[in-house]
């Protein structure tokens, strides 16, 4: 019901191409305030965590200004735009995109389960770190299919 009413299915290609503008400055703008933490709490240089912050920032930042970019120039050339729209409604491109997700998360689960039963002989803390992600990991994959069946 939630996702009819927001029509992500049916969306007009333009609308959507919008959003991914809007979700790519939210992106960045969560890039900066990651860096901008970085600055405040004096972190710059000074450890791991704080490299691995400020690059994720970085990774932000780049990624949403890429984005952008992207998707600013389907909205400025008409063949572009065709084309991608194209693209987007093909059947085949759905499809592939719908399995792509749905593997992944199958390899996914398996691979943390792994993890978990490796992680268990050498460290507690990773091991129920690890237990706590698969459990919230199937716990989502829980609700969505059955947030799924009662749409369709």
């Amino acid at each position: 019901m939630f996702v009819n009413k927001l029509s992500f299915g049916n969306m007009d290609f333009r609308r959507k191409v919008t959003m991914r503008i809007w979700v790519s400055a939210l992106l960045v703008l969560l890039g900066a305030v990651t860096i901008g933490i970085v600055y405040f709490f004096g972190l710059f240089g000074a450890s791991f965590s704080a490299g691995f912050y400020f690059g994720l920032g970085c990774g932000l930042i780049g990624a949403g200004v890429a984005t952008i970019i992207k998707n600013a120039t389907y909205l400025k050339s008409a063949n572009k735009f065709k084309a991608a729209e194209t693209a987007d409604k093909d059947e085949r491109n759905r499809f592939i995109k719908n399995r792509t997700w749905s593997l992944s998360a199958v390899i996914m689960l398996f691979v943390v389960y792994l993890a978990v039963i490796i992680s268990g002989i050498f460290d507690i803390v990773v091991f129920c770190t690890l237990l706590a992600v698969l459990a919230v990991f199937g716990l989502v994959l829980l609700i969505v299919q059955t947030v799924l069946k009662k749409l369709y």
